[in-house]
This record gives C-alpha cells, structure tokens and sequence, in this order.
C-alpha cells in the first residue's frame, strides 16, 4: 500500500497511503495478477474493504474482478506473535495450491 514504511514501523496514515495508492494502481494494471496477496491488515483493508478484521478473515479467498486476493499476516506480526505462524503457513500452502491451478499449463 505504501512505497516505504513509515517511522517506528507505525501504521501509515490515511494521506500516506493516498499518496502511494496512484502507483499501485498503474503497477496493478500494467501488471495484471491473478493473485494478489495482502500481507497485513493495512493491505488488506485498502485493498479488499475497509472493515476487513485480518485475524477473522486470513487465509479466505476474495475475487475483484478476476483476481484472487489473498489476505494474511504481516511478516512483522509473525516475528512479534509466534503463535500465527501455523495460521501464515497454511495460508501460504492455500496461495502455492492457487499458484499451480493458476498456472497449470503455462510451465
């Protein structure tokens, strides 16, 4: 969502995110995913909807408009609560599961 992250790792303001959305944006359409994964709630809200709650929603499969997304944890949350790593781990098996039905095929 942002380009850079914001001092003491807080969470990027509103205006921050408005000013690095545009960029986003055109990468996303120059780009075309087929799966986009949201690392974080900040992501997640920004990209999905706004009251997404990432601990209720990890790990569930959204469609916008022909993309998968894929919401989950913030690598940082991981190193700071270890406790959901097993929760990051098998949304990462669901994304590599996506990964080759996406890509069946194309290698």
């Amino acid at each position: 969502i942002v380009k850079c992250r914001p001092p003491h790792n807080r969470v990027p303001e509103a205006f921050e995110q408005n000013a690095c959305l545009p960029y986003l944006r055109a990468q996303f359409v120059l780009v075309r995913p087929k799966i986009l994964v949201c690392l974080g709630a900040t992501a997640a809200k920004a990209v999905i909807r706004p009251d997404l709650r990432i601990t209720r929603e990890r790990g569930i499969w959204v469609d916008k408009k022909g993309t998968q997304i894929l919401p989950t944890y913030h690598p940082s949350a991981l190193l700071r609560d270890q406790s959901k790593r097993p929760d990051a781990f098998m949304d990462l098996r669901a994304l590599r599961k996506e990964i080759k039905a996406v890509c069946d095929g194309v290698y």
